[in-house]
Formats: structure tokens, sequence, C-alpha cells
């Protein structure tokens, strides 16, 4: 199913770098989740939502910046694009968009992020 996906064609460490960026990624995002796990419940998972919402939206400007850094000649631009429309959120939670490794990372963070939401901190 993954066959065909981009990372295969990065070389050993770089395929090791781009898991370091996208664990990385998702530590911040974690991160940003953390100050309401002590608040109630609907709010955790509100926020666990906003925040994969922010990932889908802004994460693909950190990829980019590891890719400018292993490939020569890519020029300093804005990737992120404008932000995305609930739909987009309810595809990556739904594993419904286009089969790649990305947008499978991308779901199971958000499923992640909603079950330490759900679970809180305590």
């Amino acid at each position: 199913m993954w066959a065909q996906d981009s990372f295969w064609t990065l070389g050993g460490p770089e395929r090791a770098g781009l898991v370091a960026v996208a664990l990385l990624t998702a530590a911040v995002a974690a991160g940003l989740l953390w100050p309401v796990l002590r608040r109630p419940w609907p709010l955790r998972v509100a926020a666990a939502l906003a925040v994969t919402w922010l990932y889908l939206w802004l994460s693909p400007q950190g990829f980019y910046a590891y890719y400018r850094a292993i490939f020569d000649g890519l020029p300093a631009q804005w990737v992120a694009g404008p932000p995305p429309g609930p739909l987009r959120l309810v595809r990556a939670l739904t594993f419904t968009e286009e089969a790649s490794l990305s947008r499978l990372a991308q779901g199971l963070l958000g499923w992640a992020l909603l079950a330490l939401a759900l679970r809180g901190r305590r």
C-alpha cells in the first residue's frame, strides 16, 4: 500500500531524520495540549482537535525546513498553505485521505492527542 510513498526515495539517514522530525513535531503538539489536561473533558477534547488542526495546517512547514536541509536548491518559501477546513480534520481522523505514510501519521497523531485528552492528567 505504501510501497510507492516518497519516504522510500530517501536514503537511510534521511529517513531517520524525517522520522526524528515527525517525532519532534508530535512532541510539540502534545506539549501544546499539556496545559489543558486538568480541565474538564469537553475542553480537553476541543483542545486536542484544535491542536490536531494546527498540526495539519502548520507541520508541512517544519517538514519543508528539513527537506531544505537535505536537498540542495530548495527555495525558502511558505508551503503550509491556507488553514484547512473542518472536512480535512475529519478525513485525517477517519483515514480517508490518499494513502501515504504522512497521512497515516497525521491521523494516528490526532487519535493519540484525543486519547491523551480523554485520559487527562492526574
